[in-house]
C-alpha cells in the first residue's frame, strides 16, 4: 500500500489555498494498479481557464450516488446573476477534463445554462488526484461526524497510514482521529441518528464507549426522546444500570435467546427483545423502532400494509 513522502506532510493545507473545500466525495477508490506509481507534483497553470461544461467529466472517484438537488437549483439561480467567482479545479484527461473539486458548481452551472465556467487545470494524475479529493473532503466543515470518520478511515486503508501519520499530515490530534474512526463501530441506527443531527459529537463518543449495540440504541432512543444533554448521558453511564426491579416471574432470556436477540436485530437494524413465556413454546417478540420510517420500513418488510 503506498504512504504519502515526506513532502505530503500538511498535504491538506496547502490544498485548501489552491481548492474551494466543496462538494468533494468521503470515499474515493485508488485504483490498485496506480499504487505503485508515485503522484506526480501537482502543477497549477496559474489563471483559470474558460471552460465548457460539456467538456468536463465528473470525478470518477466520487462515491456519492445523491446530491441535494435543491441546493444546486438555489446555487444556479446564484450562478445566473453572479457567474461564477470561485474557479473549479481540473486535471487534463485526453480531449477533455476530470473534475478534481467543485462538483456542486459544475452542476450548478449545466443547471444554469452557462457556457463558461472558470477553471484551474492541474497535472496530477489518478493517484494524486484519488489523494486530493481525500485529503481536502476531511477539511470540508460541513462534513457530519460519519461522514469525517468515513473520510479518515478510508485515507490510512488506501494510502497506508497510521492514524499518528495521519494526524501528522492533517494538523490534528491524534484523539482526534482515533475519536472519530471508534463511530464506525456503533450500531447502524445509531449512526443514523449521528448523520442526520439527533445526536451530537458528544453523545456518539459517550455512546461508542458502549460495547453492546441494544445498549447503545436503548441509550440513544432515551438520548433523542427525553432531550438528554451530554452531561447527563455521562452521568447515567457513570452511575451504571439501575438496580433491577424484582419480578414474579424470571424475564431474563436464557442464553440461546440472547443469540437470537443480538441475530435478528443485526439483521433488521432494530432493538430486539425476546421473552420466553412459561410455557413451552410461548413468549414475546419485541421490536423497538426509534423513528417512523424505522416504523414503516419494519411494515414493509412484513408485508404489512396500513390503510
Amino acid at each position: 500500500m503506498a504512504k504519502l513522502g515526506r513532502s505530503g506532510s500538511r498535504l491538506g493545507r496547502g490544498l485548501s489555498s489552491l481548492m474551494s473545500v466543496s462538494e468533494l466525495p468521503v470515499e474515493a477508490e485508488v485504483p490498485s494498479s496506480l499504487e505503485s506509481s508515485a503522484p506526480s507534483e501537482a502543477v497549477s497553470t496559474g489563471e483559470p481557464l474558460l471552460l465548457s461544461p460539456s467538456q468536463i467529466v465528473p470525478n470518477p472517484h466520487q462515491p456519492r450516488r445523491t446530491m441535494n438537488e435543491a441546493s444546486i437549483a438555489e446555487l444556479a439561480a446564484s450562478l445566473k446573476s453572479n457567474g461564477v467567482i470561485q474557479p473549479i479545479v481540473v486535471r487534463k484527461v485526453g480531449d477533455g477534463y476530470q473534475l478534481i473539486a467543485g462538483e456542486r458548481r459544475w452542476r450548478a452551472a449545466k443547471l444554469a445554462g452557462l457556457t463558461e465556467i472558470p477553471a484551474y487545470v492541474k497535472d496530477v494524475d489518478a493517484f494524486t488526484q484519488a489523494q486530493m479529493a481525500l485529503v481536502e473532503n476531511i477539511q470540508r466543515e460541513d462534513l457530519n461526524p460519519i461522514e469525517r470518520a468515513q473520510g479518515y478511515r478510508t485515507l490510512m486503508d488506501q494510502l497506508g497510514l497510521t492514524q499518528a501519520e495521519m494526524a501528522s499530515r492533517l494538523g490534528e490530534e491524534r484523539s482526534t482521529i482515533a475519536n472519530h474512526v471508534r463511530l464506525l463501530d456503533l450500531a447502524e441506527p445509531v449512526r443514523t441518528a449521528i448523520r442526520e443531527g439527533s445526536l451530537s459529537l458528544g453523545h456518539a463518543k459517550l455512546l461508542a464507549g458502549v460495547p453492546d449495540i441494544l445498549e447503545q440504541q436503548r441509550l440513544a432512543e432515551l438520548v433523542q426522546s427525553q432531550g438528554l444533554s451530554v452531561r447527563n448521558l455521562e452521568r447515567m453511564l457513570q452511575s451504571g444500570p439501575a438496580a433491577p426491579v424484582p419480578a414474579k416471574a424470571p424475564t431474563s432470556s436464557p442464553a440461546h435467546a440472547q443469540e437470537l436477540e443480538k441475530s435478528i436485530s443485526g439483521q433488521l437494524g432494530l432493538r430486539v427483545q425476546l421473552r420466553t413465556g412459561a410455557k413451552m413454546g410461548k413468549g414475546r417478540l419485541i421490536l423497538h423502532y426509534a423513528s417512523l420510517d424505522q416504523f414503516d420500513e419494519l411494515m414493509n418488510r412484513l408485508g404489512v400494509k396500513i390503510e
